[in-house]
């Protein structure tokens, strides 16, 4: 097996969590219902109109959580080609 190159593939997962929240956002802004509702089917029916918060949505709080996001990424996929290397060495 090849190993992964563990900054690429942080990088990767960095970017592609970062688009998907920017999406996600883009979304809620245009569509907030349906996207409550799309979300909810994801979590197997649940209801997540309850818990829809109140506050209006900024670019502010939209560029902190895709700043998050891509922090959350980047640390995953940093830690996923480490383990797939370490577990790719073992089987030679």
């Amino acid at each position: 097996m090849n190993k992964l190159s563990i900054l690429s593939v942080g990088i990767a997962l960095s970017v592609t969590l970062a688009l998907m929240s920017m999406l996600c956002a883009l979304a809620f802004a245009i569509w907030p219902d349906a996207t409550l509702d799309f979300l909810g089917a994801f979590m197997h029916g649940l209801d997540l109109g309850p818990i829809r918060s109140t506050v209006p949505m900024s670019s502010g709080r939209v560029l902190y959580g895709v700043l998050g996001l891509g922090i959350v990424g980047l640390l995953a996929g940093v830690l996923y080609a480490s383990i797939y290397n370490v577990l790719a060495t073992g089987r030679r």
